[in-house]
């Protein structure tokens, strides 16, 4: 998401992804995923129409636009 660690280095956001009505989603397919971010403070600043690039590992593994966000707020972690 264009983020940098100190060295430089891609600071990659981590999520837990799940794809929507489909039991795979095969290469090159399209679906509705959503994503559960580990950190979802990190993630609070997207808004429906980014884009984001995927990584498993390399090559990249996908990109996805955002259509929708909803972060919870948690009485012990404010966001």
């Amino acid at each position: 998401m264009g983020a940098v660690t100190a060295a430089g280095d891609p600071d990659l956001y981590v999520a837990r992804i799940w794809v929507e009505s489909l039991p795979d989603l095969q290469p090159g397919g399209r679906a509705l995923v959503r994503l559960a971010p580990l950190n979802p403070q990190r993630w609070q600043r997207l808004v429906p129409g980014d884009v984001i690039t995927m990584h498993e590992q390399r090559p990249v593994a996908g990109t996805a636009t955002i259509v929708e966000s909803a972060f919870s707020v948690d009485k012990d972690h404010h966001l």
